[in-house]
């Protein structure tokens, strides 16, 4: 049988002997006796009645193993309205995957317990990267969509999932696209990449990118029907009850893209990987004061994203370069001040913590163009930071909801919005 887009009709390797047909599956990987659901009868019934109407890849496999990758905060309908697509796909195979077997929790409240991990999974033909509170891949994570992708597999992430294959390497001159909130991430996340603003989903043959959340469906559909007809992607959109359009999809798709445009941001950017801050400072100081402040602002922005990505993925060095650089071109900001504390604290730099998180203070005290709820995001982080510096109990904790950042780690005094990720903070249990 052969492998999506891989070159003649490679063999797919023995199944692992965990591995249990969908039939055989309960609920979110409990394995249990199940009668017969809707989406198995439609499969039976697409095999029997409904051979794919128009021309498929000639190495689309006959019975796709497709691998969910799961993890602590994976957004439910990324993963699950792939999951129902490629389900009813007949001779399918369906499994989550994860780093380990323990559940994993969706959005707060759905319970996921992988039926595989990265090592025990079989070849699959098509790996799913849905998004969530996406944190830095790890290096079992890093080798196994690198190995799947070299090996001919279609990798389709959903929504800010492509931010993690872009960290993987996977995306490097492509055009791709993401959720409208991530654009600008991930295109400083890939900065080779074009990140495609009006797209529900880019295809790249074996990378194929979606919008958020919901067009993760569109982009799976997509496939199906690249691999085995519109018949069966019809079909299987019928029987979802799903309004698929993809007449008014490709319309939209033949308009020329619009790419995000990171502007003076990305000359900040090459100056800091070429150098250190204080040479990136010497070139770009002047024309920054130049900036109308809204255009700084974006610049400082953009800038600090790209900061929180070195962090986020331990490259604390690089990190602490870019938050450098900030203090002293954006001389106003309180904000760029309280980044640097948080990355000296990462790297072990009380004393350097403690300093600007004090001068974070000092300039909120003079800054009036910052709005007043991130003015006081801040200030809690910054006035939380000085007391556990200081040894001092943060009384009635507020921590982040798990988002992948460092902010992850924090705890703040009061209620409020998290000044890392924007996320509302929650009472820490016990």
């Amino acid at each position: 049988m052969g492998r999506v887009g891989a070159a003649g009709g490679a063999a797919r390797r023995e199944r692992h002997p965990s591995f249990k047909p969908a039939a055989a599956r309960g609920r979110y990987g409990a394995s249990m006796k199940t009668p017969r659901t809707p989406c198995l009868v439609l499969s039976a019934a697409l095999a029997l009645l409904a051979p794919p109407a128009a021309p498929q890849e000639a190495d689309a496999p006959s019975s796709p193993l497709v691998a969910i990758y799961v993890y602590e905060g994976v957004e439910l309908l990324d993963f699950a309205g792939p999951g129902e697509v490629f389900a009813c796909v007949p001779g399918a195979r369906v499994v989550t995957v994860a780093e380990s077997r323990e559940p994993v929790t969706s959005m707060g409240f759905v319970e996921v317990v992988p039926n595989e991990t990265l090592e025990t999974c079989p070849e699959p033909d098509i790996v799913v990267v849905p998004g969530g509170g996406v944190r830095p891949p790890s290096a079992a994570l890093r080798a196994w969509l690198e190995r799947t992708a070299t090996d001919g597999t279609a990798v389709v992430s959903v929504c800010n999932g492509a931010v993690t294959l872009a960290e993987c390497g996977l995306l490097a001159g492509l055009p791709v696209t993401t959720h409208h909130g991530s654009f600008e991430r991930l295109a400083l996340a890939e900065p080779t990449a074009r990140v495609l603003t009006n797209r529900r989903f880019v295809d790249n043959g074996n990378v194929l990118t979606t919008a958020g959340i919901s067009a993760g469906i569109d982009g799976s559909l997509h496939l199906v029907q690249r691999l085995y007809g519109a018949g069966t992607a019809r079909h299987i959109a019928e029987y979802m009850e799903y309004d698929w359009r993809p007449e008014a999809i490709a319309a939209d798709h033949a308009r020329p893209g619009e790419a995000v445009e990171l502007g003076a941001a990305a000359d900040v950017l090459a100056s800091l990987a070429a150098g250190d801050a204080a040479s990136a400072l010497a070139a770009h100081r002047e024309a920054i004061a130049a900036l109308d402040h809204a255009a700084a602002a974006r610049v400082e922005r953009l800038v600090n994203l790209r900061g929180y990505g070195f962090l986020q993925n331990g490259r604390v060095d690089e990190a602490l370069e870019v938050f450098r650089f900030q203090v002293e071109a954006f001389p106003l900001s309180a904000n760029p001040c309280d980044s640097l504390s948080e990355a000296l604290l990462t790297a072990g730099d009380e004393e350097g913590a403690r300093r600007w998180a004090e001068e974070t203070l000092a300039r909120l005290d003079m800054d009036t163009r910052v709005a007043p709820e991130r003015a006081a995001a801040v200030r809690r982080a910054a006035t939380d930071r000085l007391a556990r510096l200081s040894g001092a109990a943060v009384a009635g904790a507020w921590i982040c909801p798990p988002c992948g950042g460092t902010c992850d780690q924090g705890a703040y005094a009061s209620a409020g919005d998290c000044p890392g990720c924007g996320m509302t903070l929650v009472a820490r249990e016990g």
